[in-house]
């Protein structure tokens, strides 16, 4: 009789749908949802109409985003893989996990094969692309037709500054502004624009979702501010980049998305110092340590030699700490050139440091146990590299109103 009332039992939870894991609370659900790895998060979205609703609510990106490993984006640079883009997770061991996702922007962006589309940028889960040609053997991507897009819903939007302009005139950029929840494509000018009658350099945003107000708008930057932006930083609603030039002392710059404003960030003490030369800002790179603005720079007379610092404090120049130091002469792993850090990547949650190193290895580093990992990543080298984490929201609900384009499925 028990084992009949027990498949009864059973019957009844298939008949009306029902499980204990469906009987927790909401809270309880999201919180074991949160700390999934996100290849798993896709095939939960087809459990039930509630985990759905659940994992696309932008509270628990938000959630995700804080308690995730690294994640990463990237795009091969050879043309046999150019047109695929990989989101690649860690676990909690800071493996490479073999399951990806793999996003072909030539069939699923419908493209077609004559179009090349090149990773700009990535923010909160949307990532950036632009068109590529070749120009006097130059690949540059061309800057009159951008595309927002979610890999992951693949769902997105077409932006047109409405002009021609290259990638070698602006620096492509896509922020989130954290308190009106709105993203906004960023266009920072690279030099001077000819068509601006007084010659100062300008910056150009555009707010998805606002499209019916406006269009893009132009905001003033002045003499000499930019600098030749590149490898920015977005950090709390705002990029970061390093001027190079001779004559800025307070060489790191931000551009505050919301309320599209230029400000300086003071760099640590030791920075400014007299003997510090135009040469030594050339090993300085930006990224972001849990939740908190990091600059890399190589030591000074030891090319195989990083130190790592972060502002405890953000605008705080005093709060600048020297916290990591990274010797690639220790260990058993051997990088074989010894040309700056790429570009930081994040924390793992055993305390590793993620980064990629000369634009060929993703290497990650223990502070505990000094030693470097190389990963491999299907063999691929040369590549295109952001820092990504998920986001399974409708890009209709984050750019409302603009025409929204879907993907082919994958």
């Amino acid at each position: 009789m028990a084992k009949k009332k027990a498949k009864a039992e059973k019957a009844d939870e298939k008949v009306g749908g029902t499980d204990i894991i469906s009987q927790l609370h909401p809270n309880i659900v999201i919180d074991i949802l949160s700390r999934l790895p996100f290849n798993t998060l896709f095939s939960c979205r087809c459990v039930c109409k509630t985990w759905l609703h659940l994992l696309v609510d932008p509270s628990f990106a938000q959630l995700y985003r804080a308690r995730a490993n690294p994640c990463i984006i990237l795009q091969p640079r050879n043309k046999n893989r150019q047109q695929h883009l990989y989101a690649v997770h860690f676990d909690n061991r800071n493996y490479v996990r073999n399951s990806r996702v793999k996003f072909a922007t030539e069939t699923h962006l419908g493209m077609g094969c004559n179009v090349k589309l090149r990773l700009l940028d990535s923010c909160n889960g949307l990532i950036l692309l632009g068109e590529m040609y070749r120009y006097q053997r130059q690949n540059l991507v061309k800057l009159d037709q951008l595309y927002v897009c979610n890999p992951i819903t693949g769902e997105f939007v077409i932006v047109r500054p409405g002009f021609n302009l290259t990638s070698s005139a602006m620096c492509p950029c896509l922020g989130f502004c954290p308190k009106s929840q709105v993203y906004k494509v960023v266009l920072l000018s690279k030099k001077k624009l000819v068509a601006e009658v007084n010659n100062n350099m300008v910056t150009l945003v555009y707010t998805l979702g606002e499209k019916g107000n406006g269009l893009w708008k132009s905001v003033n930057v002045g003499d000499g501010l930019l600098d030749q932006p590149k490898n920015t930083t977005f950090l709390n609603g705002i990029i970061h980049w390093v001027v190079r030039s001779h004559t800025v002392p307070q060489f790191i710059y931000s551009f505050d998305v919301e309320d599209e404003c230029f400000r300086l960030v003071p760099p640590p003490p030791e920075f400014v110092s007299p003997d510090r030369t135009t040469w030594s800002k050339w090993g300085i790179n930006l990224g972001v340590l849990e939740g908190r603005l990091a600059i890399v720079e190589r030591a000074k007379g030891d090319f195989w030699c990083f130190h790592i610092w972060v502002m405890k404090d953000y605008g705080v120049q005093a709060s600048w700490t020297k916290t990591y130091t990274m010797d690639f002469m220790m260990g058993k792993v051997k990088l074989k050139h010894y040309s700056s850090i790429s570009q930081i990547l994040g924390l793992c949650r055993n305390g590793d440091i993620l980064f990629t190193h000369h634009r060929r290895n993703l290497v990650s580093f223990n502070p505990v146990n000094p030693s470097f990992k190389i990963h491999k990543i299907d063999k691929l080298c040369n590549f295109l590299m952001h820092p990504y984490i998920p986001n399974l929201s409708s890009l209709r609900d984050i750019a409302r109103g603009e025409p929204l384009f879907n993907a082919t499925l994958r």
